[in-house]
């Protein structure tokens, strides 16, 4: 009998350690995935706002030119740009609250969106026996 209880304590510790180093696996794991998913999202806003960056600064140089035209001349309507930079600015600033809320949600979101997945597939039913699985 004692035998058997050292055999059942020894297989329960076995047992516990390898669960707990799974959970630390499964932990390393999902940070490395929550850490990438952030990076991804990042480097594909740096992408985006490059894009726009050279967008809009195309456009705003086609309205100096045509300013320019209906001032006949360029200093005036590259002056004009540069004043409807300068209110971009100003609104960007006053905004800054807005934007960092935006920013710091979008990233909370990323991190947090597959615990609402995982949560609802936690419990699987097998088809054939109908038994659910965790």
């Amino acid at each position: 009998m004692e035998k058997e209880t050292g055999q059942v304590f020894r297989e329960l510790k076995e047992d516990l350690s390898s669960f707990v180093e799974l959970k630390l696996e499964l932990l390393k794991l999902n940070t490395y995935e929550r850490v990438s998913k952030v990076l991804a999202i990042l480097s594909y806003g740096v992408v985006v706002l490059f894009v726009v960056f050279l967008a809009i600064l195309f456009l705003f140089l086609a309205l100096g030119f045509y300013l320019g035209d209906v001032f006949n001349s360029n200093a005036l309507g590259f002056g004009a740009v540069a004043l409807i930079y300068i209110l971009v600015v100003v609104i960007v600033i006053l905004s800054k609250d807005k934007v960092s809320a935006l920013i710091r949600n979008i990233m909370i979101a990323s991190m947090m969106g597959d615990d609402e997945e995982n949560n609802a597939t936690d419990y699987k039913e097998d088809e054939f026996t109908g038994e659910t699985d965790r």
